[in-house]
């Protein structure tokens, strides 16, 4: 199945149907949600995700997306449709909910409430679902850490972990956690794991000998690479950094872009990808702003799920036009 997360700027107000600037050296900065949001659901019909978590502006992402899409979330402040939603986003003959409901990120997740140092009342939209094809359950949950509470984020995590402590079924996280890697939400959400670069350019030398090691079996001729000569029986060594060979506790999340199965762990006929595609960071601002990673795609009980393919896509054209000031960032996830 195809997962998406985007955080999408929210609407600032102005023109319902703000004409776009007539140049293409005008589309700087934060441009009208009229003028973006064309693009935000092109970008969700060309990946075409069996679920996609959505922050802003769900009435207009509704009638964009047809009605191959339905949705559920509730608002922030009141449970209803007062604030932020944190909806979720799933085709209907992909997927059928049989429950969903809201968790608060406090002290006290079963009513509409702020926790800890939070600037805001944060949300998780939690959603049990059958996939069509095979009656199997798996779970969803889209949230949205706190942008300024350092300690509320770490706090968020482990009520997620608590309220998901009895699910034996995959879990699946989306969301901005507006936390690094190094941030407590991240940490607590992943148990600490060490992540290990899988990157194409980290390990194309492993990539490379691999590569020559399946044109030598196919042609039955050795292959001359940089420094040595591939022999068609000679044997490749996965390196000992790949993550796929890591042990996590049962407990924690795995982040999908390290649990991505690349070229180096694939033990199958298919053509995975040599690593993550695209960008590594996944919030970008307007341009103003400092580039990090905190939009993140994580699997909880997945040990018999296989992470297919992972990738940052581009939220700014050669128009220059930017729909978000964060990247979507999307997984295909196979069990």
């Amino acid at each position: 199945m195809k997962f998406m997360t985007f955080n999408i700027r929210l609407d600032l107000g102005g023109q319902a149907y703000a004409a776009a600037p007539s140049l293409s050296s005008q589309f700087q900065g934060e441009l009208p949600w009229s003028v973006r949001k064309w693009k935000v659901g092109d970008a969700v019909l060309l990946w075409e995700p069996d679920i996609e978590p959505f922050y802003h502006q769900v009435v207009d992402l509704d009638a964009m997306l047809g009605d191959e899409y339905a949705w559920v979330g509730a608002g922030r402040d009141d449970g209803q449709k007062d604030g932020e939603f944190c909806p979720i986003f799933y085709k209907k003959d992909s997927s059928i909910v049989e429950d969903w409901h809201t968790i608060w990120l406090s002290e006290t997740p079963d009513k509409p409430s702020r926790g800890w140092d939070a600037k805001h009342n944060r949300i998780a939209t939690v959603a049990r679902f059958k996939r069509c094809s095979d009656n199997s359950i798996f779970h969803v949950i889209n949230t949205h850490f706190d942008h300024e509470g350092v300690e509320s984020r770490q706090h968020a995590a482990q009520v997620i972990l608590d309220h998901i402590k009895e699910y034996s079924d995959l879990v699946v996280l989306l969301g901005d956690l507006n936390s690094p890697e190094s941030d407590g939400g991240y940490v607590t959400l992943t148990g600490g794991a060490s992540q290990e670069d899988n990157g194409t350019w980290k390990n194309i030398d492993a990539l490379n000998e691999k590569a020559s090691l399946g044109v030598a079996i196919r042609t039955g001729k050795p292959v001359r690479t940089t420094d040595s000569m591939t022999l068609p029986t000679h044997r490749v060594i996965r390196p000992g950094q790949i993550m796929q060979n890591l042990k996590h506790r049962k407990d924690d999340f795995v982040d999908t872009r390290y649990a991505l199965e690349t070229r180096l762990t694939n033990h199958d006929a298919r053509a995975p990808l040599s690593g993550p595609f695209g960008d590594y960071d996944t919030f970008t601002g307007f341009g103003d702003l400092p580039h990090s990673r905190i939009d993140y795609i994580m699997i909880k009980n997945h040990q018999k799920a296989t992470v297919r393919r992972f990738g940052v896509l581009s939220n700014q054209f050669d128009d220059q036009l930017c729909i978000s000031d964060h990247r979507p960032v999307v997984a295909s996830i196979e069990w």
